[in-house]
């Protein structure tokens, strides 16, 4: 028993320390893509046209009060001092002061946060419960007009804007039934969570038809693929209804898959939560960027747009390690 079960362990410790190192390998990657993330957003808005100085100094600012502005702002600096300065703040928190108003940035964000995650997560889930169910249908009846119908439909859906989605919820569901609020969000956030919930399930809904769509595709390819297996047409023919091989043994290798593929719609669901914040009038991220881009607070963009960025690829690294950590078919590769 001893020989035998030497290998066993001595395999799952090799097989630990190949895991240990590919996510190391992988923090590694992520700190050095967070760096150049970093250096790409100063430095876009550091060459942009205009002077932050001019625009908070108003209409009537002089040359020489413009100029104090500026040495005061540290806008008379080396780039790559502002720079240095700015991401040693990030890195302690300290995500910097408005320019315009003297407000924390990170205060501020994280007010806005506690909107727009909320809805990024209720969109995702939304996507989720929309894509599987209608994907493993398209999959199963691909060789049907049924099944074409679904595809088709779905490719349209990914292709409406999610403004125009947006919109033809209000309309067609929000003013008619008046069951959810068509704007707005409730002041004291989430005191009352079912109302707050109310406020974001026709956005969170909005973003979720596009997300979906782009979903079936995926899980369809995928459903398409372990319909082919040995070991379905195995079960089929020992009298397994076609519902039960699936869900019992297909809805695990579909899974991790999935987990992978979710981390890149996190970018997509971002993007559409900035939209249809417009739209229902949400007090989140999106209203905060667009106020700041407006205002030319230089400051306060940067900071949010790293910030959005560090959250998405964070969670895109994460979900893709814990697909590949948790794939038996990887770690016995590996």
């Amino acid at each position: 028993m001893t020989l035998t079960a030497a290998p066993s362990g001595r395999g799952t410790m090799i097989r630990a320390q190949r895991t240990a190192r590919y996510i190391a390998g992988e923090a590694i990657v992520l700190i050095a893509s967070l760096v150049v993330a970093s250096m790409a957003i100063f430095g876009f808005l550091a060459i942009l046209p205009g002077d932050q100085a001019a625009v908070l100094g108003g209409v009537d600012a002089t040359p020489e009060q413009i100029e104090a502005l500026r040495q005061q702002m540290g806008l008379n600096r080396p780039i790559w001092e502002q720079y240095l300065d700015w991401f040693g703040g990030v890195l302690t928190g300290d995500l910097g002061t408005s320019a315009l108003d003297g407000r924390s940035v990170a205060a501020e964000l994280g007010e806005k946060l506690q909107v727009t995650v909320p809805l990024g997560i209720l969109a995702l889930i939304l996507s989720i419960v929309i894509a599987v169910p209608v994907g493993v249908i398209a999959a199963i009846y691909r060789d049907s007009a049924f099944g074409r119908v679904i595809t088709g439909l779905s490719q349209l859906c990914a292709a409406i804007p999610t403004f125009v989605l947006g919109l033809a919820l209000v309309l067609l569901v929000a003013l008619p039934t008046r069951l959810f609020p068509v704007q707005g969000f409730p002041a004291d956030r989430w005191a009352d969570p079912m109302e707050a919930l109310r406020s974001l399930i026709l956005p969170a809904t909005a973003i979720a038809i596009g997300q979906s769509a782009v979903l079936v595709r995926f899980v369809r390819s995928v459903t398409i693929d372990i319909l082919l297996k040995d070991w379905v047409r195995t079960g089929l023919a020992q009298g397994w209804p076609l519902r039960a091989v699936l869900v019992r043994h297909g809805a695990r290798n579909a899974a991790l898959p999935l987990l992978g593929i979710i981390g890149l719609e996190i970018a997509g669901i971002l993007m559409g939560s900035v939209i249809v914040e417009q739209i229902f009038a949400l007090p989140g991220v999106g209203g905060m960027l667009l106020s700041d881009v407006g205002n030319r607070d230089i400051t306060s963009i940067q900071s949010t747009l790293f910030v959005l960025t560090a959250l998405v690829m964070i969670t895109t690294v994460v979900l893709t390690t814990l697909s590949r950590v948790l794939d038996p078919r990887v770690r016995s590769a590996s």
